[in-house]
């Protein structure tokens, strides 16, 4: 096969992996670099090619990611402002949730002066990576493409400045500590089953940790790995949830701010509102106009 075909390939076959909705797609002169973004429905099956290095940063939706590869296994919440890379010839499996994806697609022989370095990329393919420069770069690709204003060689060097980032994004990652080990479902339903039992009481991170029988940074570590939210965030989370429930059942706002354990109304109406998105009393109208 001639280069011209392998480079019009990598294009085309983003598009029959995007699904029935095109995505907005900008290609560099050859076709050697894809910039895209796209909303991805959720998805599974199989992850990898042979000669093509991907970079994804979420720009909105995401939820549980996992990846199983020659990389390892990735399981992490996938968040707006996160990235994943998927290196050339890393073969394997993904199952991943809705979520809009701002990302670029590089034909690995554009890189032949670096192709060697590649390897060094591995730390980064291990888990969700969170990088200024890399969403300032991704960001200003995308908004030259689409004013027009891409120079001849624009997307090329793009891409070799982001490779360039990912390598001292790897140095790094060589000298950082293990990630913490997520919390089982089973032990986020304990929790969740314990949280729901004080729901009138205050709650410290000390307590839910032993509710675990886990010391507390152990315990905080652990609940982020798996929910993506330190431990009073998630408190707050599951008690408004519990709160959505009861005012689904005709109780008023200030006797559901009461039993969760807040004195003052107002500050959980502004809690409510971080975690529904409106206030108490705009959800539980919204509700009965269900019913």
């Amino acid at each position: 096969m001639t280069r011209a075909f392998l480079m019009r390939a990598l294009a085309d076959q983003l598009l029959q992996e995007t699904g029935p909705q095109p995505p907005a797609m900008v290609s560099s002169d050859d076709g050697a670099v894809v910039l895209l973004r796209h909303r991805f429905e959720p998805s599974e099956g199989c992850m990898g090619h042979p000669h093509q290095l991907r970079l994804g940063m979420a720009i909105g939706g995401g939820g549980r990611l996992q990846q199983r590869s020659h990389a390892g296994l990735l399981q992490d919440v996938w968040q707006p402002g996160q990235f994943n890379v998927v290196l050339p010839d890393d073969i394997g499996t993904y199952a991943s949730p809705a979520v809009d994806v701002l990302g670029l697609a590089i034909d690995t022989g554009l890189l032949q002066q670096e192709a060697h370095r590649l390897h060094d990329l591995q730390p980064l393919a291990a888990r969700l990576q969170r990088d200024p420069v890399v969403t300032s770069v991704l960001q200003a690709l995308w908004c030259s493409a689409q004013a027009d204003a891409c120079l001849p060689g624009f997307l090329e060097h793009g891409a070799r400045v982001l490779l360039h980032r990912l390598q001292q994004l790897a140095g790094h990652a060589h000298a950082m500590p293990p990630r913490a080990t997520a919390l089982s479902a089973r032990q986020l339903q304990h929790l969740q089953e314990y949280i729901d039992a004080q729901y009138g009481q205050p709650l410290a991170v000390a307590q839910l940790a032993a509710a675990l029988q886990m010391d507390p940074s152990t315990f905080s570590r652990a609940l982020r790995a798996a929910t993506g939210l330190p431990p009073y965030a998630f408190l707050t989370q599951r008690r408004m949830q519990w709160a959505c429930a009861q005012l689904a059942q005709g109780h008023n706002v200030t006797e559901v701010a009461l039993a969760c354990g807040y004195a003052n109304p107002s500050k959980f109406s502004a809690a409510f509102r971080r975690v529904a998105g409106c206030s108490p009393s705009a959800w539980a109208a919204q509700h009965r106009g269900l019913r």
